[in-house]
């Protein structure tokens, strides 16, 4: 690889990275305050809370230095997978024993730097996204094979990722078109499109999407705030994508053809008061986001200019950006290990708490609703057991598995 490639996926990591931290520090993303709680009841579905805590792992010896969790999965027979972004913890809830799978580095058990980690028929899909590859790993732990796509033409590589896998075996991306140039000025969108590499090397585009809401100034162009946008998400028979701007949540087979709808739940309206809110959290979200960019600039990862925007700049830029003052229904969503579809009611800025509400994708049907804590992350579900990504007042992240109480009759 020359200096000026290595130079080039550099920057396209970091960026990737900035958008991921970007993403976690998002906490406008939440439920809608429908009946002032951010809940809307529905009949004859149980809402359920989040319980005693069954795995911690701060408090394994092996596990609680961990710094970096990116993901993590429920495995058959009491296995948990606990992602970081060069290697994977493999622990048995049984027994309490760990075992690492892979290392930083260059080697074909190494990972470069992993951004996901997906359920699959096979095991575990891990996308690595400096190496640009997608490897696959068994539940035990064994390295199956591994597939490069850095020379694959992505008409976007910062935003370009694994979603699921096929029927027929092959690998559904989201990718997008490359809109650092605009597609003109004001609101716009940048679609998200679902596409399978051929064994020739050749796209092939097998569903559009919105995408994200964004806009485009004459001086700077970024996502609307509190904004619309596409999330997916994907099980052994179906790809889901959700289009927040739209009444239901799309199922596909794996040729894109729709084959159900799920409803979306409903927007809120949002006062002036949250409104304001959304705008001052933008304002802290973006200032952070430069800092990471100072870092990298002082650490010599990035060019000296990278670091040069400041505080007060970012404040005035994002004090009046354009904001939707009906916030969009939904934040994200999962499938789980079970594959069950979780949807999480849009959260806003005031909120401490969200609502998940958990689906039935064949059928599909309503299951229940959830209740938890605004700031802890769903990674996976199975049964009644959930695993979260829980940060202390140090914010150090730790993993821990809880018990939903109140099951369903």
């Amino acid at each position: 690889m020359t200096d000026r490639r290595k130079w080039i996926v550099g920057i396209a990591v970091l960026v990737v990275l900035a958008v991921v931290l970007a993403a976690l520090l998002l906490r406008p993303d939440g439920s809608g305050t429908r009946d002032g709680s951010g809940a809307v009841a529905e009949d004859g579905v149980p809402t359920r809370a989040v319980g005693e805590s069954i795995f911690d792992s701060s408090t394994n010896p092996d596990l609680s230095e961990l710094l970096g969790i990116v993901g993590g999965l429920f495995l058959p027979d009491s296995g948990l997978a606990l992602v970081e972004r060069g290697e994977i913890h493999m622990v048995d809830l049984a027994s309490g024993e760990t075992r690492v799978i892979g290392r930083r580095g260059e080697g074909p058990r190494e990972f470069g730097r992993i951004w996901t980690a997906n359920h699959t028929p096979r095991g575990i899909l891990v996308w690595d996204t400096l190496h640009r590859r997608a490897v696959f790993v068994a539940h035990d732990g064994e390295f199956l094979s591994s597939q490069g796509y850095r020379q694959v033409s992505f008409r976007n590589i910062f935003i370009s990722r694994p979603v699921g896998v096929g029927t027929d075996g092959r690998i559904v991306f989201r990718d997008g078109p490359d809109s650092f140039g605009g597609f003109g000025r004001g609101r716009l969108w940048d679609p998200a499109w679902y596409v399978v590499v051929q064994g020739d090397g050749e796209i092939l585009r097998i569903a559009e999407a919105r995408g994200e809401e964004m806009y485009y100034g004459e001086h700077r162009s970024d996502a609307v705030t509190m904004g619309h946008r596409t999330f997916d998400a994907a099980t052994e028979d179906h790809l889901i994508i959700a289009d927040t701007d739209r009444a239901a949540i799309a199922v596909l087979d794996w040729s894109g053809s729709e084959v159900a709808v799920i409803p979306m739940p409903p927007s809120a309206q949002l006062s002036a008061a949250q409104v304001q809110a959304g705008r001052e959290l933008r304002i802290e979200q973006e200032q952070e986001f430069m800092a990471f960019f100072r870092r990298a600039a002082e650490s010599g990862q990035l060019p000296a200019r990278a670091g040069r925007v400041g505080d007060a700049e970012v404040a005035e830029a994002y004090s009046d950006w354009p904001i939707n003052e009906i916030a969009p229904p939904i934040d994200t969503l999962l499938t789980d290990f079970d594959a069950r579809l979780w949807v999480r009611d849009y959260r806003l800025p005031d909120q401490d708490s969200v609502t998940w509400r958990v689906w039935d994708i064949d059928r599909p049907q309503p299951l229940f609703t959830v209740r938890m804590d605004g700031d802890d992350r769903l990674l996976d579900a199975t049964g009644d057991l959930l695993l979260l990504r829980r940060v202390d007042a140090l914010d150090v992240p730790r993993a821990e598995v809880r018990r939903l109480t109140g099951a369903p009759e």
